[in-house]
């Protein structure tokens, strides 16, 4: 065979692998269209099963533990009424406090708008008053009656459906929580079950490289949960100290939330220390000498000073680097489930960013040497 012979099937070689790579990734394309479209029929029931295996990975290193000396499902029994207790015993302690702090945040931020109202209107009659001079007409009193005009006004009739609408809420919040339990349960018992069933299906020579990924992913998935959980509690706890010792109003209120956000990464820590910032900026801080714009300035530097702590020295020793991708890859991939489900699409990107993570570093799988009889 001639060179000239050899270059031509080369091209050709190279030629069809792309055609197969551009029809497997068009094919991948369609699947995931498909795939999404069912998934928005079933949503209910793919956020009970995705909850549901969130709350199986928090809590099996303690099953795995007490089914050292009790039957597994008697540990799981033992591990829920644990996990209620201590939420009850939250709810008592921490609900009448929040109640209060919500209820004076909101007082206070009623009895602040007519001194809001009063400054702006002062700021834009001046404004009013240099813009006349350059010949471009200002009604700062039109401004303001615009605003006053877009004000709601209090509906009886929407309050009650309101109400009525938090009583239906609350009812299927209440049939998603014991479908959760139920759910986690099974796969408390049974998950190493469906894993080993799932692997059987694939052929016997990718099962060893099968099961040695879906090892790193019950690790990277453990660790990413129980550390972002651990450190947001953590900084949230610290932070709550921190706005004591400096005076911010509603520490506890702002410490709670703060911690809720710490569990989503990159976006989560700002988001939850703005309303600190705003705290501040209507009613100060009550240790701390200056204005409310050097207030700012210095809770904003302890905040960051602490998230540098906890993501440079902490974070690195306690979890390590489990998702293992660019934080900007992080930001999309957030931003994307919060386009695809809100809330709950938020909580999901991050895992479901372990998972392809693991997938991606065991792609291709190897392949085990078939045994000669």
């Amino acid at each position: 065979m001639s060179e000239n012979e050899l270059t031509i099937d080369s091209k050709d070689e190279k030629l069809r692998r792309w055609q197969r790579k551009i029809t497997i990734a068009v094919l991948l394309l369609v699947a995931s269209f498909l795939l999404f479209q069912v998934a928005i029929f079933f949503v209910d029931i793919l956020r009970i099963i995705g909850v549901s295996i969130l709350l199986a990975y928090l809590i099996i290193n303690l099953v795995d533990f007490m089914n050292r000396f009790v039957p597994r499902a008697f540990a799981i029994v033992v591990v829920y009424i644990v996990l209620a207790i201590l939420l009850a015993v939250g709810l008592v302690l921490l609900v009448p406090p929040i109640i209060y702090q919500v209820t004076q945040l909101a007082e206070t931020t009623v009895v602040s708008i007519p001194t809001f109202i009063e400054w702006l209107t002062n700021t834009l009659l001046s404004l009013e008053q240099k813009f006349s001079t350059t010949n471009f007409h200002f009604k700062a009193l039109d401004f303001m009656s615009a605003i006053a005009s877009r004000i709601p006004t209090p509906d009886t009739g929407l309050i009650f459906d309101r109400v009525s609408g938090a009583a239906m809420s609350t009812m299927t919040w209440l049939v998603y929580a014991i479908s959760v339990a139920v759910t986690g349960f099974y796969l408390l018992l049974d998950g190493h079950k469906i894993k080993n069933k799932f692997i059987s299906w694939f052929p016997v020579n990718k099962r060893v490289a099968l099961q040695q990924m879906a090892a790193d992913m019950d690790k990277s998935l453990q660790s990413f949960l129980r550390g972002q959980i651990v450190l947001g509690l953590g900084i949230g706890i610290v932070m709550m100290i921190v706005y004591s010792l400096l005076g911010v109003h509603y520490a506890l209120l702002l410490g709670l939330v703060l911690a809720a956000w710490e569990v989503v990464p990159v976006i989560g820590p700002p988001l939850g220390f703005l309303p600190a910032i705003v705290s501040v900026l209507i009613h100060g801080m009550d240790h701390c000498p200056g204005n409310r714009i050097v207030e700012c300035l210095i809770l904003t530097a302890v905040f960051c000073v602490l998230q540098q702590v906890k993501d440079n020295v902490v974070a690195p020793r306690y979890i390590g680097n489990v998702i293992g991708i660019h934080p900007i890859l992080i930001f999309i991939a957030i931003m994307i489930g919060a386009r695809l489900d809100g809330i709950m699409g938020i909580i999901f990107a991050l895992p479901a960013a372990c998972v392809i993570n693991v997938i991606v570093n065991h792609l291709p799988l190897k392949t085990e040497p078939k045994e000669i009889p």
